[in-house]
C-alpha cells in the first residue's frame, strides 16, 4: 500500500472507487474484483496508513507483539465473514470453539455446550440446564421467553426496546441479568434499555437457535492487523484492487445534468476519476462527505445519520505474573468484566508473563475511572470467579476504549439505516450501519459491502454474490413465521 498519487491506467474498464478500507470496503472490493475482474478497475482509498477500520491493533513495546485494541470474535452464524476468510486462505488462523464456559461468583463454572445430534432449536435445551447459576424459575422464564421470541416476526419488534419486551414476556430482573444481558450487551455493544428487540432477536435466533454450529465462537490466533491489514489486503490486491493509503476523501463530484457521480476529491486536492463510487465509511464520515459535496437534498436522512449515537467498548489488557485460568476464553456473569480472553499458553510470547484481555461492552459507566482504579476493580472481580487471580500480580496493563466502537442500535436508529443504493447514479453506501438486518458486527460490515457490490453489479446487468442471511430452514422456519 502506498500514499503515492492515484492514477487510472486501464481506461477501457469501468472505474470504481471505494472510499474506506474497513471490512465493508474490503468486502465490496473483493466481491467486484473476484466476480468480474475483466469489467472493472477498482481503487480503494483509505485515510489511515493501514486497512481494517475499527478492527485494528497496536504494538506492545515491551514484547513487540501486535495486539488487537479490543478482542474481536466471530460466530458460526457469520457465514459471509467466514466465507471471506476462507476465500482469502486465513480461516485456519481462527480457532473454533463449540462450547463456552460461564463463570458466576456464586456458582461453580457452567459449560454451555449445544447438542451435536439434536436438530435446532432442540440442540439448545440441554445447554440451559448446564448453566448451574440459573434457578428453576430462571429456566422456566427463559424457555417461555425464547419460545415467544421464536414465534414473533422481526417486523413486529422493530419499534420495541429489548428491556420492554422482556419485561412484558415474563422475564424478571434476575433472569434478565443472568442470561439476556450477558448475551445481548456483548453481542450488540449496548445496554438492553436502548437496543431494539428486533436486533436482539437477530442475535438470539440467528446466533443461537437457527442451526447447530451457529453459536460456535471463532477467535483469531493472530492480530487483526496481520489478518485484515496484511493477509486480506494482499489477497484482494492479487485479485486486482489498487490500494492507496493516506488518502482522505473530502468531496464527491457529481454531474448536475445527469445526476451521476464522476470523481472523488482527496484532502490534498487530487481528483480521482470514478464512474462508480462505494462510500464504505462510518455514518458521521458519510454525512460529512454528503454535506461537503452539497448533496444533502438527495439524502434527506443524512442529518439524522450525523447524530446516530455510539456506544463505547473497552479492552483492558493485562500482563500477569502467572496463569489464572485453564480456558482460552470465558463469559463472566454479574460482574464488571463480561469476557476474559487468554492467549493460549503455547503462544505466550514473553517468559514469565501471561497476557489476558478483559472486554467490557457498553462501557459508559467506567470511562471516568482512573486506570489504576479500573484495573484494581477488574482484578478484584476476576478473583471472585478465578481463585488463582487472588495471588496474581499485574506486571503492566493498558486500557483502550473506543468511544464510537459501535452504533447504538435503538429502534429509532434502526428505522433510519439506509439501503446501499442511492438516488445518485453510480453512488452506493456500505458500512455496518446501513440496513443489513444485522447489528454492528464484522458480519454486518461484510454483508454491507456485498450488498453495495451486488447493487453495483446488478445495475450493470452482471451476476452478483449470493448473501447468506443465516436463514432457518425446514420445520423450524415454518414454526418461526406462524402467528
Amino acid at each position: 500500500m502506498s500514499g503515492a498519487p492515484v492514477s487510472n491506467v486501464r481506461s477501457e474498464l469501468t472505474k470504481v472507487v471505494i472510499v474506506g478500507g474497513g471490512l465493508a470496503g474490503l468486502a465490496a472490493a473483493e466481491c467486484i474484483t473476484r466476480l468480474h475482474p475483466d469489467r472493472f478497475e477498482v481503487t480503494l482509498l483509505e485515510a489511515r496508513r493501514v486497512v481494517g477500520g475499527r478492527a485494528g491493533s497496536f504494538v506492545d513495546h515491551d514484547s513487540g507483539e501486535s495486539i488487537d485494541y479490543c478482542q474481536h470474535v466471530a460466530m458460526g452464524c457469520c457465514t459471509n465473514l467466514i466465507g471471506l476468510l476462507q476465500r482469502s486462505g486465513q480461516l485456519d488462523e481462527w480457532t473454533r470453539h463449540s462450547e463456552l464456559t460461564f463463570l458466576h461468583p456464586n456458582s461453580l463454572p457452567s459449560r454451555f455446550s449445544p447438542s451435536t445430534f439434536l436438530p435446532a432449536p432442540l440442540h439448545l435445551v440441554g445447554s440451559l440446564k448446564q448453566l448451574r447459576y440459573l434457578s428453576s424459575a430462571n429456566r422456566r422464564q427463559l424457555k417461555y421467553g425464547l419460545w415467544r421470541l421464536m414465534r414473533t416476526p422481526s417486523v413486529e419488534l422493530s419499534d420495541c426496546r429489548a428491556s420492554d419486551w422482556l419485561a412484558s414476556h415474563g422475564q424478571d430482573h434476575s433472569t434478565v441479568k443472568a442470561f439476556w444481558e450477558v448475551v445481548l450487551v456483548s453481542a450488540l455493544g449496548e445496554d438492553i434499555n436502548c437496543v431494539s428487540m428486533a436486533a436482539a432477536r437477530k442475535v438470539i435466533i440467528d446466533g443461537f437457535a437457527a442451526s447447530r454450529g451457529a453459536s460456535d465462537v471463532l477467535v483469531p490466533r493472530k492480530s487483526l492487523a496481520l489478518l485484515f491489514g496484511e493477509t486480506l489486503q494482499r489477497y484482494i490486491a492479487e485479485l486486482g484492487t489498487k490500494f492507496h493509503s493516506g488518502q482522505l476523501v473530502s468531496r464527491l463530484r457529481v454531474d448536475d445534468l445527469t445526476n451521476t457521480v464522476r470523481s472523488v476529491e482527496t484532502s490534498g486536492g487530487e481528483l480521482v476519476t470514478a464512474e462508480k463510487v462505494v462510500l464504505a465509511t462510518p455514518w458521521s464520515a458519510t454525512n460529512r462527505l454528503i454535506q461537503n459535496s452539497e448533496l444533502a437534498d438527495a439524502f434527506p436522512l443524512a442529518d439524522n445519520w450525523r447524530d446516530i449515537p455510539a456506544s463505547p467498548i473497552t479492552g483492558i489488557h493485562l500482563w500477569l505474573d502467572r496463569d489464572i485460568m485453564q480456558h482460552d476464553q470465558v463469559a463472566i456473569v454479574g460482574l464488571l468484566p463480561q469476557w476474559l480472553f487468554r492467549r493460549p499458553l503455547d503462544t505466550q510470547n514473553t517468559e514469565g508473563e501471561f497476557y489476558y484481555q478483559v472486554v467490557v461492552s457498553a462501557s459508559h459507566d467506567i470511562r471516568g475511572l482512573k486506570a489504576i482504579s479500573l484495573v484494581q476493580k477488574v482484578m478484584s472481580d476476576l478473583a471472585r470467579v478465578l481463585p488463582r487471580a487472588n495471588e496474581a500480580k499485574v506486571l503492566r496493563s493498558r486500557i483502550v476504549t473506543d468511544p464510537r466502537s459501535v452504533f447504538s442500535i435503538t429502534p429509532e436508529v434502526d428505522a433510519i439505516r439506509p439501503d446501499p443504493s442511492t438516488s445518485i447514479h453510480g453512488l452506493y453506501l456500505a458500512g455496518d450501519w446501513i440496513q443489513t438486518g444485522w447489528p454492528a458486527t464484522m458480519e454486518g460490515a461484510v454483508i454491507s459491502g456485498l450488498m453495495a457490490a451486488n447493487q453495483l453489479l446488478e445495475d450493470q446487468g452482471l451476476a452478483a454474490q449470493p448473501i447468506q442471511q443465516g436463514l432457518v430452514r425446514g420445520w423450524l422456519s415454518r414454526m418461526l413465521i406462524r402467528d
